[in-house]
């Protein structure tokens, strides 16, 4: 990131993106597991990973990269020769004639990697971890008092966890925090789970927190009373509750309604675009995806085909919300018939995973990558990856992170339209504690920047990211908050101006000579000159503010924006939508009085 600032409609932090520099275009690149054989050192890598499992210890792993005309596999090859260094693959190939550099992945020890470094034909960097390096959602532990204070003597608790309707609740996260160490446990089959406390925690517990893995909301108990002679009942409200005859009925996301997609016309589908969602998969047997997704690719397990499972949730989430199925039940997506392609990088991705979901994008000639993780530092050969993509025409739309710090990366390289989240009082139960991720007092129609947001200088809008609803797998449905889901919702909006802006949707025999970084600028142009601002909450928090995907697709003024979000802030904060127009004190106190409505306050 510079210190320049952007054209109108734009955020200060990152260069404008019509006069980023332009390298010269690269050539797709073949990957190396197509190639016969297996890579240097793969015998010798089997053999240090036996020795490994005994130790229990891995050394650190690394990117070395070369300047072309240095070719992957014989950079690899050399590498190999050192007693050292264990190459466990290569990323690509590169002709002379590009210039994108040769990576080879390795696992050495710190000090090897720093003698490689100091070569000048050689560029070294860790190969990071991807993620926001936070505990998301849950209250943080970070305090001192946590990190310093004995378990002292251990208490035995047990949490018990139902619905509304009286079920158990299996697969349900729980957590207990208090002055001492934290607990965290699971629920098992009959909803019960076990946690072991420290005994300052369990003396004055302060925050409980349940959050079921699907079809119930979160819920969040404020000093909650502990009992040693029986479990502690936690009751959690149903998906189906909040919105009656869901999902044979068809849900629409207040997340849709804010942005603007319920007023498109019905042929406004998506057809055409390709999207990847680079994330933790998606669950191809989930009744809102079958027969969606297209191809994918799982890079952290080498292999084409566990892309259509997903261990987490959030790639399902986004897929469904993005493409899910028009069918009248469930969620229809926001972009039925887009083309959906995943990238599975998470869980246990790395950097050098999400380079090579980037050369995915390449080969399949992609339009829109959503990008839902990162990493917190900065990466020399991640930002050449997403220059060269965006020189290929690829518009990267990126999740700004869950950690409540500064922008993560790739979102704040140049380049990358970088999404922050929002929420919006009304749209969730008031047990389920998600009013308390509020950062500061909401707008008159109840919107509000949560705390696990990443924000700052370089955050270009902001989209619905808490409370929602969207498929889980295998086949369920539930809430997510996100970063990565107010990504999918912009993502979303991209996918239809491509595919209906006239300006920006060549056919498809054309897209190949289309396809260059000028696309990608006219894009983002069209979407951020579409924001509505939101100076309540402070571009700091929100960018240029909420997308009205109706006018970025050039079918409606930017004012049918305010009518859409007024229509909607009286479903959600009565108090804020009937004011008197001569009652400014009403007007003042209606965000607050809105607030502790959703908090359970009044």
């Amino acid at each position: 990131m510079t210190g320049q600032d952007k054209t109108p409609g734009g955020t200060p932090g990152k260069p404008p993106l019509e006069h980023q520099a332009r390298p010269a275009r690269t050539e797709r690149r073949e990957s190396n597991k197509a190639d016969p054989g297996p890579p240097p050192g793969a015998k010798r890598a089997a053999e240090r990973n036996t020795r490994h499992a005994t130790s229990g210890s891995r050394p650190e792993r690394y990117l070395v990269s070369a300047a072309p005309p240095a070719e992957a596999r014989a950079l690899a090859r050399q590498l190999d020769q050192d007693p050292q260094i264990t190459v466990v693959r290569t990323i690509g190939q590169v002709s002379a004639a590009r210039h994108y550099p040769a990576i080879a992945v390795i696992e050495t020890s710190p000090e090897r990697a720093a003698a490689l470094a100091r070569m000048p034909t050689l560029h070294v960097e860790s190969d990071l971890k991807l993620g926001w390096g936070s505990l998301g959602d849950f209250e943080s532990a970070e305090s001192s008092d946590a990190l310093t204070a004995p378990a002292g003597e251990l208490q035995r608790v047990v949490i018990k966890v139902e619905d509304d309707g009286g079920h158990p609740v299996s697969g349900a996260a729980v957590w207990l925090a208090g002055q001492g160490l934290p607990a965290v446990g699971f629920t098992s089959g009959d909803g019960q789970a076990e946690l072991t406390v420290a005994a300052e925690t369990a003396a004055a517990p302060e925050l409980l927190t349940v959050r079921p893995s699907r079809g119930c909301w979160p819920a969040r108990v404020i000093r909650p009373q502990l009992s040693a002679r029986g479990p502690v009942t936690v009751q959690c409200e149903r998906i189906i509750t909040t919105f009656a005859g869901f999902p044979d009925r068809p849900l629409s996301s207040w997340g849709a309604q804010v942005m603007g997609f319920g007023v498109l016309p019905p042929n406004y589908r998506g057809q055409g675009v390709r999207i990847a969602l680079i994330g933790s998969g998606a669950a191809a047997t989930h009744p809102d995806l079958v027969n969606r997704l297209s191809d994918g690719r799982d890079v952290v397990g080498e292999d084409d085909k566990t892309w259509r499972e997903d261990l987490i949730g959030t790639g399902t989430h986004e897929a469904v919300l993005i493409g899910g199925q028009d069918d009248g039940s469930g969620v229809a997506g926001l972009a039925p018939e887009a083309e959906l392609h995943i990238c599975r990088t998470a869980p246990g991705g790395t950097c050098a995973d999400l380079i090579e979901a980037l050369d995915y994008c390449i080969e399949q000639e992609i339009d829109v990558a959503l990008i839902s993780t990162g990493i917190t530092v900065d990466s020399t050969l991640l930002a050449a990856k997403i220059d060269q993509v965006r020189q290929r025409g690829i518009a990267c739309i990126a999740a700004v992170g869950d950690g409540g710090r500064d922008i993560a990366s790739p979102a704040a390289l140049p380049g990358v339209l970088a999404v922050g989240a929002i929420g919006q009082l009304g749209t969730f139960p008031s047990g389920s504690g998600i009013a308390a991720q509020m950062t500061g007092p909401p707008t008159a129609d109840g919107l509000f920047a949560p705390r696990f947001a990443n924000h700052g200088p370089g955050l270009d809008c902001c989209a619905p990211g808490v409370a929602i609803v969207s498929g889980l797998p295998p086949a369920s449905y539930g809430p997510l908050n996100g970063t990565g889901i107010a990504a999918a919702h912009v993502a979303a909006a991209a996918v239809l101006v491509l595919a209906h802006n006239p300006q920006l949707g060549p056919e498809r025999d054309q897209r190949s000579a289309d396809r260059d970084s000028s696309r990608v600028d006219r894009l983002f142009q069209a979407i951020l000159a579409s924001c509505r601002p939101l100076p309540a909450i402070g571009p700091l928090l929100t960018g240029a503010g909420v997308p009205n995907v109706s006018a970025a697709v050039g079918i409606a003024p930017w004012e049918a924006q305010a009518r859409v979000l007024g229509a909607t802030a009286q479903a959600v904060a009565p108090g804020a939508g009937h004011q008197l127009p001569g009652d400014p004190v009403r007007s003042a106190l209606a965000p607050l009085e809105a607030a502790m409505q959703a908090a359970g306050l009044i």
